[in-house]
């Protein structure tokens, strides 16, 4: 039987290394918008889309996410079987996710309030709304650190157009994505075990619960909630063991590279799903997922995620503006590497913090949780 440590199965560790390469693509999706706004949205329709669009395409990367998300929160309810834990880990969820999101939000507030950011002239050069707009954020409130404050909050509570950081919007679907697939974990489990289906009452019960996530998955816009629920049914597969044979769960993953670049909602959480579905099965997990750099952009993807767009908008379009005598290639490549110097050196701080942080949050909540004498 294939252990459930990440230290030593492979299958778990590669998730981390696709979460990596996932936040890789969001950072080259919000790249592209910015300073190749044409070229982005040719890779977004047509052949394009479904050849190399899983490249560019951020939405994707986001149902990547979720996916994992879902997986890998109820991965060890369904092997220990202990409602304690979806209970810690429903109530870690905010603890864990809003200091990074703080901090994301401080960079922005930083950036617009000591006017760091060259996105304005910028835009002008490559045509793109995207810069022109601070990444679609709302700029028509005053600068102040009270509302940062308040926005490192309420990006949790509900959806709505961001001032600071607007790559944050998925805080708030991650957050309550959670606890969507936390719950449809408690009711998944056990489903078809002779013991409830031999009980009405306990049929009933799970039934009934079965047919309340979907009705709160059918309310959630974009197909949001269904990745976390999805995320948690593969985890319920995994922990027991239905894996699909390796030549077949290889044609998956093929075919979710090729959806998850699809402009279509519906196609792009597919493709994610089979994508993840390829890489659990022990058999197939493609090899270079377990490599030192995998493993390490596994470690970055959350850091990268809170500041990369940040490093568009500030020191990216700084070097853009500034390099356009070199001519669109060297312009490009300059920029580039600027916007991944950004976001590297702003989101070690965040790596660093998360390697103090969590362990002890996770302490925190095992001896909250601990059998009494």
């Amino acid at each position: 039987m294939l252990p459930l440590d990440r230290a030593t199965n492979p299958s778990l560790r590669a998730l981390e290394a696709l979460r990596g390469y996932a936040s890789v693509v969001v950072v080259l999706h919000h790249f592209a918008l910015g300073f190749l706004p044409a070229f982005k949205a040719q890779m977004s329709r047509g052949l394009p889309a479904y050849s190399l669009g899983w490249l560019l395409n951020g939405t994707g990367a986001v149902y990547v996410f979720f996916l994992l998300s879902g997986f890998v929160l109820t991965l060890k309810y369904f092997e220990s079987g202990e409602a304690k834990g979806l209970i810690g880990a429903a109530i870690k969820r905010l603890p864990r996710l809003w200091p990074p999101a703080a901090y994301g939000v401080l960079l922005g507030y930083i950036a617009l309030r000591f006017q760091l950011n060259y996105n304005g002239e910028a835009a002008i050069l490559a045509g793109s709304d995207w810069l022109e707009k601070f990444a679609y954020t709302d700029q028509t409130q005053d600068i102040s650190l009270l509302r940062a404050v308040k926005e490192s909050i309420t990006v949790f509570l509900r959806y709505r157009t961001l001032q600071f950081n607007s790559n944050l919007w998925t805080m708030v679907v991650e957050f309550y994505g959670s606890l969507l697939a936390l719950f449809a974990a408690f009711a998944l489990a056990g489903l078809f075990r002779p013991r409830v289906l031999a009980h009405k009452r306990q049929c009933l019960i799970k039934a009934g619960l079965m047919l309340a996530v979907i009705a709160v998955n059918l309310m959630i816009p974009h197909g949001y909630g269904w990745t976390f629920t999805v995320g948690a049914g593969l985890a319920y597969g995994y922990s027991h063991r239905y894996f699909l044979p390796k030549p077949l769960a290889i044609c998956m993953g093929v075919l979710g590279l090729i959806l998850v670049g699809s402009p279509v909602a519906g196609q792009s959480m597919l493709g994610a799903a089979l994508i993840v579905l390829c890489v659990t099965t022990p058999s197939a997990t493609p090899g270079f997922l377990l490599g030192r750099i995998g493993q390490l952009c596994g470690r970055w993807s959350f850091p990268l995620y809170i500041s990369h767009t940040i490093g568009v908008l500030t020191l990216g379009s700084f070097v853009y503006v500034n390099a356009a005598s070199l001519g669109a290639p060297l312009q490009l490549i300059a920029a580039f590497i600027a916007t991944w110097a950004f976001a590297i050196t702003f989101a070690y701080p965040v790596l660093r913090w998360e390697a103090w942080y969590l362990p002890r949050l996770n302490g925190q909540i095992r001896r909250l949780f601990a059998d009494k004498p």
